[in-house]
C-alpha cells in the first residue's frame, strides 16, 4: 500500500512540475517566440501629461507625422491639424481645449494608426 501512495505522490509532482515548465516556454511549432516578436517601431511621446500650459508636444521615434486628432471620451473629434509635411516632432495647441481626459491619435506617413491618452487640466 505505502508503494501505491509513494507512486501517486510522485507522478502528481511529475505531471505538475512538468506542466508548470511548459507553461514558460516560449512557443514553438514555427510560431513566434518572445524573442522574434516584432518590436512596437510607432512609439509616440506626449508630454507634458497632464498638459497644463496650453501646448503639447508630440514625438514619435522613427516615424513622421502625418495626422494629428484629439478625441473627447464620448468619441467627438475635439481638434484635427494635418501637416503639410511629415514631422517627427510637432507642437499642438490648446486653445478653448476644455479640461478632461482625451485620446490623441496620430496617423504617420505610412498610414498607421498610434493613440494615447492625453489629460488636460487647469491652466
Amino acid at each position: 500500500m505505502k508503494k501505491i501512495i509513494l507512486f501517486f505522490i510522485i507522478f502528481t509532482f511529475h505531471i505538475a512540475g512538468s506542466h508548470t515548465l511548459r507553461a514558460n516556454m516560449p512557443f514553438e511549432n514555427n510560431l513566434l517566440t518572445q524573442q522574434e516578436q516584432p518590436k512596437d517601431t510607432y512609439q509616440l511621446k506626449i508630454y507634458p501629461n497632464p498638459c497644463k500650459t496650453g501646448q503639447v508636444t508630440l514625438e514619435m521615434n522613427d516615424q513622421e507625422i502625418d495626422e494629428v486628432r484629439l478625441i473627447n471620451i464620448a468619441g467627438e473629434k475635439v481638434l484635427q491639424k494635418r501637416m503639410e509635411f511629415g514631422t517627427n516632432r510637432y507642437q499642438l495647441k490648446l486653445e478653448n481645449v476644455p479640461n478632461g481626459i482625451y485620446f490623441m491619435r496620430v496617423k504617420t506617413t505610412d498610414n498607421k494608426t498610434v493613440v494615447k491618452k492625453l489629460v488636460v487640466s487647469s491652466r
